[in-house]
């Protein structure tokens, strides 16, 4: 098997993690590509496609960022025909955790404790996302903390963001929810449930939307959401559909900034992504 290892290249984690397991890689008898992320996105996504034209498998040593920079480049064909094993390398790793991926260890084991899903992602014009599209609160967030202050606080960063904007926010009678996010799976923000109940293999997403409230009010409900206890607060509004339309100025979309206007349909994408995960889950 040829197998495609990737490396963030800001990840002191990933770059821990990368030469173990390339030599383990290279022990089992699968011949090993590499691929370390550089600041020029051009140049990683010319050299992605040249790999991914001779691998069976992607092993991401990342954070949710780069595995969302890699579902949206990769080709019907590729997402169908690749495994890919994410290793949680990242700040937030919130598509690892949903799936049970805890330990960075947990690909180096033989391939019969190891198993395959296939796993909905979800589109909004063009985007594929793997955790949630959002606005307000998160969009706001992202605009706050410098991807500096995000490696330095770590997964603390959202926690304080969100601290921060409560401290900043006026409520004047706006109608416009304070957040509103689609999910695929269960967490976003770094371990935050925000959707205790989402499935990554029913075709369905999760539309959360919390709403503008006093100040003192919207402690109360932010408190909930940040220890997954919202679901029936009665300023929060849960939903289920396989499709959501958005109307914002800005989107958060898996952690990442879209300044430019996002009016469309958040859809899923039924079993677009094939994974390799431990057959018997691994504690962190």
């Amino acid at each position: 098997m040829t197998i495609l290892l990737i490396e963030h290249g800001g990840s002191r984690r990933a770059r821990h993690w990368q030469p173990r397991y390339q030599n383990w890689l290279q022990q089992q008898g699968h011949d090993v590509l590499t691929l370390k992320t550089q600041a020029d996105e051009t140049i990683d996504i010319l050299n992605l496609h040249r790999l991914l034209e001779r691998a069976n498998e992607v092993i991401l040593l990342a954070g949710d960022g780069t595995a969302h920079w890699l579902v949206n480049q990769l080709t019907e064909e590729q997402a169908q025909r690749l495994l890919i094993s994410v290793i949680p390398c990242g700040t937030g790793n919130d598509f690892a955790r949903d799936i049970g991926l805890y330990r960075a260890d947990w690909r180096m084991q033989p391939d019969e404790l190891l198993s395959q899903r296939q796993l909905d992602i979800a589109e909004i014009n063009g985007i594929r996302f793997l955790n949630a599209a959002s606005d307000g609160l998160p969009v706001d967030l992202i605009r706050q903390h410098s991807a500096g202050v995000k490696r330095w606080l770590g997964k603390f960063s959202y926690l304080t963001g969100v601290l921060g904007w409560w401290l900043r926010y006026r409520y004047t009678g706006q109608s416009a929810p304070v957040l509103r996010s689609v999910l695929v799976g269960r967490y976003l923000g770094g371990g935050i449930q925000l959707a205790p109940t989402a499935k990554r293999r029913d075709g369905q997403l999760t539309q959360v939307v919390v709403a503008a409230a006093s100040k003192r009010k919207l402690l109360g409900v932010l408190w909930s959401v940040l220890r997954g206890k919202h679901m029936r607060h009665p300023l929060v509004k849960v939903t289920r559909d396989n499709e959501f339309t958005f109307t914002a100025s800005a989107l958060e979309i898996d952690g990442e900034l879209y300044p430019l206007p996002n009016a469309g349909k958040a859809t899923t994408l039924k079993s677009f992504i094939k994974v390799r995960v431990p057959s018997k889950e691994i504690q962190p």
